[in-house]
């Protein structure tokens, strides 16, 4: 069985429960863990690292990882700092704004220390997010961890998952992220998050003309990422290597909530990607998976499901499917 140690932020999400949005309950959530427990609750072995307050709602996350499964050895308990929270606004549509609260809390006081405690050589698959590189700090711990994974050849799972009111300068966003690319192997990003990099890096070069999303592609795998998933809501998935190029149709469904339908479709990838490699009678090491299109295509396929059924219910863990369901 792959182990996966997905690292980031726990926080809690408070989501609306009538239609005035004046009423909101908390639900744990957050984009890393949320892969933690989608991870967890196909059958896979999890991890989850992070800070975590010991605050009431600290508590609260601590105990909802476990209870879904996820193994928490690597929480690192921050004394003193609240827990972040985020307001989450639904549309008619299921689609989400988001109102975060995230001012010095502990998610962003994990450190170097923290990440050289972790025994590496048992961690098969790391996977991070965009949502800790939005101060200098964590940013840097974020790099290190991609490094020491890297260190130990543990494959990157890297989603850029933009949260934009998240970043007080937002002129570091695009230059930090692609310092990311060179440690990565699966890059996740939708469509949406890709033009507004590839824009981003032309503002940034001073460049005479629009670099296109074809461009981008190209670069990201010009800085040594394997595997580019790309989501576009209702439409194909696009998977991208240095060799090969494929879409997949996503199930057709009626959207009650995407919160958390990105973490649930790069969980359900990392997962199937990984699936009975023990059994496998041709000896492909999980990085090696990443160079047949047989095992990419029956992981964004079995991704694409698990993303369709997380949609189709509200919250974050709760939405999260289980093996059975999606099989």
């Amino acid at each position: 069985m792959t182990v996966l140690l997905s690292f980031g932020e726990v926080l809690v999400d408070l989501l609306p429960t009538d239609a005035t949005g004046k009423h909101h309950q908390p639900i744990a959530g957050g984009a890393p863990a949320n892969v933690a427990v989608g991870y967890a609750k196909l059958g896979g072995k999890s991890y989850f690292a992070g800070g975590i307050s010991a605050d009431h709602y600290g508590v609260m996350l601590k105990q909802a990882l476990a209870e879904q499964g996820v193994a928490i050895d690597y929480l690192a308990e921050v004394p003193g700092a609240a827990t972040a929270t985020v307001l989450v606004n639904l549309d008619e549509q299921g689609e989400r704004t988001f109102e975060f609260n995230r001012n010095g809390t502990a998610d962003m006081r994990y450190s170097n220390q923290h990440f050289d405690n972790i025994p590496w050589q048992g961690i098969n698959i790391f996977h991070l997010c965009s949502n800790t590189f939005t101060e200098t700090a964590i940013f840097n711990t974020s790099l290190y961890g991609a490094r020491c994974a890297n260190a130990f050849a543990t494959l990157v799972s890297f989603d850029v998952n933009l949260r934009l009111s998240l970043w007080q300068d937002t002129s570091l966003l695009a230059e930090r992220v692609e310092q990311c690319f060179r440690y990565t192997q699966v890059l996740k990003m939708s469509r949406e998050e890709a033009d507004y990099l590839a824009l981003a890096r032309d503002k940034s070069l001073a460049l005479a003309r629009e670099r296109s999303f074809e461009d981008y592609l190209q670069f990201c795998l010009a800085q040594g990422v394997e595997v580019i998933l790309v989501t576009d809501g209702a439409n194909p998935v696009q998977c991208i290597t240095a060799q090969q190029r494929f879409s997949v149709p996503v199930p057709k469904i009626s959207a009650v909530d995407t919160t958390a339908a990105g973490d649930s479709f790069i969980s359900g990838f990392l997962f199937a990607l990984g699936l009975d490699l023990q059994y496998d009678l041709g000896n492909l090491t999980l990085k090696q998976r990443l160079a047949s299109k047989e095992h990419l295509e029956a992981a964004v396929v079995f991704a694409t499901r698990c993303g369709a059924i997380t949609c189709g219910q509200k919250g974050a863990f709760p939405s999260l499917p289980t093996l059975a369901q999606v099989s």
